[in-house]
């Protein structure tokens, strides 16, 4: 290839057909990318990404919640400010690959479909300018892209229109208590408590109706518990009773706000500066998890050993023999090593042989202890301390409607079971903690009563020179829970 074509990008022109005039949230936008070029060249592959832009003129609610007015909601009159902040948000972004390598040839034309699926939910919708002076509009653009190789990429980028949709009709609650009889139940219209069947109820089938709104509902056998999507309604499905205590925590972060502390964590540490620069976000998403969260009161008895930090004198068979440096040696290593791990002695002990003495102590502590409800492992999520103080009761109305929202694999009592082994370990490590040597501990264990809490956390997926990595937010208070990313920063 001459050295000048290095530089140029080839000599064609990409378009971008969307099937129709308007898109609503939560369909499908469709399309053609058609490709005409006047040359040959390889390409690599061609994408199609969808960008929604929201720009303001206005405050926006803050983590912490301390504007309560936003620019969504239309006001009365008020004084105009000029003064108000501008700014401009992310608020979704998709990346689809379209096409792999591919061979375009001079005179032709090749045209590649292209299928991008929209959010169904994007906040509060109010649009247009208030009399203070504040405004807010959405934007949406359908960008498509050539990957070419060894030469710069060609594209071309497309404005859409995207309406807010109708939200779909509840289902009508069913008179008496037909939309019950799948199993048994019969729903109280005024506090929504659920009623239970004495007869045969375990071996009752899986309900097909929601017992509070009668809306159609899917259960497979590995769902534990069930949250109805019309009317909040969760019951478990071993008993058939309604769960007792089910909250919930609020999002409340925009999906730029979700990639701006994804990058901030890719770029954490002196060998990692740059990750953030190099990486492609391919796609962000809400999910709401199930968390049993659980009080408990763990009272330990231990017995163990403490001391013999320095070694007994070695005399060897001169004054200065070789057997005696080597003991001094050994008496300085065994007290560096005790005081890397924490155990602080006399200073009149350090360096010379203190004989082991038995200690048998008693302590208590106090855990909220939370506990991912999910069969599954999800790596990103290592630990969650749930922060039970910003919890509000359920309201299926504050899911938005495009996160997926997990039901919980566990009951009660199988959660109960895995805090109680988790607290049993946490209490053995901190009895392990102040003897050198643990003979004997045992741990007396109350859990409180269980409560079912769903919890918004964001995934950022990304590639990095190849590799797929996955980052997790805690969407209540914008902490990284964990996620993948590379040891140092990949030239």
């Amino acid at each position: 290839m001459p050295l000048f074509k290095t530089f140029a990008a080839p000599n064609a022109v990409v378009t971008f057909t969307p099937s129709k005039s308007e898109y609503g949230l939560g369909g499908t936008i469709e399309g053609t990318i058609a490709i005409s070029s006047q040359e040959d060249f390889e390409c690599q592959e061609v994408i199609a990404e969808v960008v929604g832009i929201e720009r303001v003129k206005g405050r926006l609610l803050d983590l912490g919640g301390s504007v309560l007015t936003r620019i969504y909601s239309p006001v009365g009159p008020r004084e105009v400010r000029p003064d108000l902040p501008q700014t401009e948000l992310l608020m979704f972004k998709k990346i689809v690959r379209v096409a792999g390598p591919t061979r375009i040839r001079a005179s032709s034309k090749i045209d590649f479909p292209v299928s991008v699926q929209l959010p169904g939910n994007m906040g509060p919708s109010y649009q247009g300018a208030r009399e203070d002076g504040s405004w807010m509009e959405r934007s949406w653009v359908v960008k498509a892209v050539v990957a070419v190789a060894g030469r710069p990429d060609i594209g071309t980028a497309a404005r859409i229109s995207v309406v807010a949709s109708a939200p779909p009709p509840k289902p009508a609650i069913p008179s008496g208590t037909a939309g019950a009889a799948a199993g048994g139940l019969a729903a109280d219209s005024k506090s929504g408590a659920v009623s239970v069947a004495k007869s045969e109820e375990a071996d009752a089938p899986l309900p097909t109706e929601c017992p509070k709104c009668g809306a159609p509902i899917r259960i497979t056998q590995e769902d534990i518990f069930y949250t109805c999507k019309y009317c909040g309604n969760s019951i478990a499905l071993s008993t058939r009773d309604r769960i007792k205590k089910h909250s919930m925590l609020v999002n409340r972060l925009f999906t730029q706000q979700v990639v701006d502390v994804a990058r901030k964590y890719m770029d954490k540490g002196i060998l990692r500066v740059g990750v953030a620069k190099d990486a492609i976000i391919t796609e962000v998403k809400l999910r709401y998890l199930p968390f049993w969260v659980f009080p408990v009161d763990a009272t330990t008895s231990f017995r163990g050993t403490i001391g013999g930090s320095g070694a007994p004198p070695i005399v060897g068979r001169g004054g200065n023999s070789k057997a005696e440096l080597a003991g001094k040696l050994i008496v300085l290593g065994a007290d560096m090593y005790m005081r890397s791990q924490g155990r602080d002695f006399r200073a009149a002990d350090r360096g010379r042989y203190v004989p082991p003495r038995t200690v048998a102590q008693t302590f208590s502590n106090h855990y909220i202890w939370p506990i991912l409800a999910r069969g599954a492992m999800i790596s990103e999520v290592k630990f969650y301390d749930v922060p039970v103080d910003q919890k509000i009761p359920f309201d299926l109305g504050k899911v938005p409607s495009e996160a997926d929202f997990l039901n919980s694999e566990y009951s009660e009592d199988d959660a109960k079971s895995r805090v109680r082994a988790e607290v049993e370990a946490k209490e053995r490590q901190i009895a392990a903690s102040r003897v050198q040597v643990l003979e004997t501990v045992t741990s007396n264990i109350t859990i409180g009563e269980g409560e079912l809490i769903h919890a918004p956390v964001w995934f950022v997926y990304y590639m990095l020179k190849g590799e797929s990595y996955v980052i997790a937010v805690d969407g209540s208070m914008g902490k990284v829970l964990g996620g993948g990313r590379p040891l140092i920063k990949l030239r």
